[in-house]
């Protein structure tokens, strides 16, 4: 079996979370006109929240179990994700009125979406580069 490198799971996991960050962010960009009525009709059907809160754990859980160490910036980053994500999708599993109370709160202030979608973008832009650069020693 192969030695565990920090280094490289960062890299993989960047390769995989940076992207998926870029599209979330301009999903949200694209469809910020009719998330106000998408998100509040998506938390009112239980089953379809119950489904996405087990997935949203079960990605999280990936992440964590994968990486687990906090050595430099990135790899904190793509921790914290994991941390945020399994926490997000437990939170959906047992407390699904809590995630509609949230997703009211958001729909109520538009700009803090728009605030979210940047932030993300961002880290998946800069997640992205460090992923799919090409590193010193490799030809």
């Amino acid at each position: 079996m192969a030695d565990y490198d920090p280094a490289a799971r960062t890299r993989t996991l960047a390769r995989i979370v940076g992207p998926y960050l870029i599209v979330l962010a301009v999903t949200l960009f694209v469809l910020h006109s009719v998330l106000p009525s998408l998100l509040p009709a998506f938390m009112q059907d239980e089953p379809l929240v119950l489904a996405t809160g087990a997935f949203t754990l079960m990605a999280g859980l990936a992440i964590l179990s994968a990486h687990h160490h906090w050595a430099g910036a990135s790899a904190i980053v793509i921790s914290l994700i994991g941390v945020v994500v399994s926490i997000k999708g437990a939170a959906l599993m047992v407390a699904p009125s809590l995630g509609a109370e949230l997703t009211a709160a958001v729909v109520r202030t538009p700009s803090v979406l728009m605030v979210a979608a940047a932030v993300a973008l961002l880290i998946g832009l800069w997640l992205s580069f460090l992923g799919w650069r090409r590193c010193p020693d490799q030809p």
